[in-house]
């Protein structure tokens, strides 16, 4: 795949999410179990129009019916609705951007938000701490070629954690940060090779609740076919960013494409 189609590809997936800062210890890996009663859960990525749609997976892990509620905003933090179905009903629910239930013991519910629109709106979803019960779940964004990647639902601000970057052979890594507090931050972040040697480094600035997404090798030159780490870092816990990476690989019909994970960084 030719690189200008990869990086308009990764430009449309990513996307970014401006969440309420989370009251649970700080970390950046997946958790999928979760006690919806304790904090607030989210998504970092869901996409619907131009090709893309994005199904919200939750799953009720507890002994006891649990009542959701999804939130789902928009980049900028406003509320953003979409064409939504409940596709374990088959119900068309119109447009929305606050999805409620129930979810029966051992039960699950799956709700698409579908590729109906000519252009791609990207957003996030928040799993509100007004639910009850243990749900676990997920978001699976699709493009209409059949390639897929998942976001889970999880609890993932860092004071500092690494992206592991491949922009060698065709390949392409995405970034996109998160500012989820309500005041500003500046995010220094060093990129290093395979040998652990500095490439570059440079600080990001982010208002409230500000994301920025961008393809590395795009918005730093010096790191087009390197692989390395990316290492991501604020001044204190408080000002807790979040990230999520998206690494596309060449080939028909429009390369295959992966989230990156955050890793926790000393």
């Amino acid at each position: 795949m030719k690189k200008p189609m990869l990086f308009m590809i990764l430009t449309a997936i990513l996307g970014l999410v401006v969440m309420p800062a989370n009251i649970q210890a700080q970390k950046v890996h997946t958790d999928l179990h979760i006690d919806t009663s304790t904090g607030n859960r989210i998504a970092t990525h869901m996409a619907a129009g131009g090709g893309w749609s994005s199904l919200i997976l939750l799953v009720n892990l507890g002994t006891t019916i649990a009542n959701y509620t999804v939130r789902i905003y928009g980049d900028t933090g406003s509320p953003q609705v979409f064409p939504f179905k409940n596709t374990t009903t088959q119900t068309d629910l119109g447009m929305q951007s606050v999805l409620t239930g129930i979810i029966p013991v051992g039960g699950m519910v799956s709700l698409k938000a579908q590729d109906v629109a000519s252009s791609t709106t990207t957003g996030w979803a928040l799993s509100d701490p007004s639910s009850t019960g243990v749900i676990g779940g997920a978001v699976v964004f699709a493009y209409q070629t059949g390639q897929q990647a998942v976001v889970p639902f999880e609890a993932s601000s860092s004071q500092k954690f690494e992206l592991i970057f491949d922009n060698t052979n065709g390949s392409a890594l995405g970034v996109a940060l998160v500012n989820p507090e309500a005041t500003s931050v500046i995010v220094s972040v060093v990129f290093r090779n395979y040998l652990g040697a500095t490439l570059l480094s440079d600080q990001i600035a982010m208002t409230p609740r500000e994301h920025t997404s961008f393809i590395l090798a795009d918005r730093y030159p010096a790191l087009a076919n390197q692989f390395g780490t990316a290492v991501f870092s604020t001044t204190s816990a408080a000002n807790a960013i979040v990230g999520l990476g998206i690494l596309a690989t060449p080939g028909p019909p429009g390369g295959a494409f992966t989230t990156v994970s955050s890793l926790q960084s000393e």
